[in-house]
């Protein structure tokens, strides 16, 4: 809420004070207010999550879904759409049945949850005898 009000306070002494309102000052203010409109939204109780859709990695016997940060798009690929699976290097490389390729980028987790996604992806591979790389 502070945030907000100096954005509001900031325009307003330059407006009283008959100075030049420069770009770098709607920016400032502009910058304070979305940071304090923010702020109040999740003061009431919404969530910037709810609204954008939160970061998540599902993996079960049907798919993997990853989704590595807020603002990212989520990524869907069915096992039974799968020939091989390998791990290189922060990415998931995957061809399909139909011989096209896919990536699923890691790179924005951390060590141990790749890590976690390796094993649990790699065991899944093995159980539904996908051909599996580096794992």
């Amino acid at each position: 809420m502070l945030s907000f009000v100096i954005s509001i306070i900031w325009i307003t002494i330059r407006i009283m004070d008959d100075l030049i309102i420069r770009p770098f000052d709607w920016l400032y203010s502009g910058l304070f207010a979305l940071n304090g409109i923010v702020h109040v939204f999740e003061g009431f109780g919404f969530s910037v999550e709810k609204i954008f859709g939160k970061a998540f990695v599902f993996i079960d016997s049907e798919r993997i879904s990853i989704k590595s940060g807020v603002l990212d798009k989520e990524q869907t690929i069915y096992w039974n759409t799968i020939k091989s699976i390998d791990y290189k290097i922060n990415k998931f490389h995957i061809e399909r049945i139909d011989n096209t390729g896919l990536s699923l980028d890691l790179s924005k987790l951390d060590y141990a949850l790749k890590n976690e996604i390796k094993e649990v992806a790699g065991f899944i591979a093995k159980d539904k005898n996908i051909q599996s790389g580096n794992f």
